[in-house]
């Protein structure tokens, strides 16, 4: 498995992939709009985002990256660049969703691992923040397996109670 940035050639891969995880899809902060926008105005918008370019206030510069096991696209990781306020507390450096047809395999755990060491290479972050709610067993699971030591729990207005982890 391997992380890419997103091609127009993932178009129709990618509209599977948010039709299968509707649900769960609408959760992940910031990707809402991959179902919403034309797919090209869409890839537009995270390529932005990715070279720090048009990113709206209040938003980071985040790189999105689809998981791609043997042509078929299996997740999607958001990274994002650095902390604001929101994110300090309660949003991470990272949020991931992993096609519910792939779940239980690895794969969460494995684009953590390679998005964390993307994170200390490109962009030289050492510490990185990874949230996840508490009733969400398989999250904590794939933070505690890339070196997650727990923070606290905290109550946040916008994203609600979530569990703050470090992996340094």
């Amino acid at each position: 498995m391997e992380l890419v940035l997103p091609r127009r050639e993932h178009e129709g891969a990618a509209n599977a992939f948010i039709k299968a995880c509707q649900k769960t899809y609408a959760e992940l902060a910031g990707h809402s709009e991959l179902g919403e926008l034309p797919y090209a105005t869409w890839l537009e918008k995270i390529y932005d985002h990715h070279f720090n370019r048009h990113v709206p206030e209040g938003r980071v510069p985040a790189s999105t990256f689809f998981a791609i096991e043997g042509g078929e696209m299996v997740g999607l990781i958001n990274v994002r660049h650095e902390l604001n306020t929101l994110l300090r507390e309660a949003g991470g450096h990272i949020g991931y969703m992993v096609h519910p047809n792939h779940r239980r395999r690895g794969y969460a755990t494995e684009m953590v691992r390679q998005a964390v060491d993307w994170m200390r290479t490109a962009l030289h972050v050492e510490n990185v923040l990874i949230t996840c709610s508490p009733g969400n067993e398989g999250s904590r699971k794939t933070i505690l397996k890339n070196g997650g030591v727990y923070e606290n729990t905290v109550d946040n207005d916008v994203l609600g109670t979530v569990e703050r982890y470090w992996i340094t």
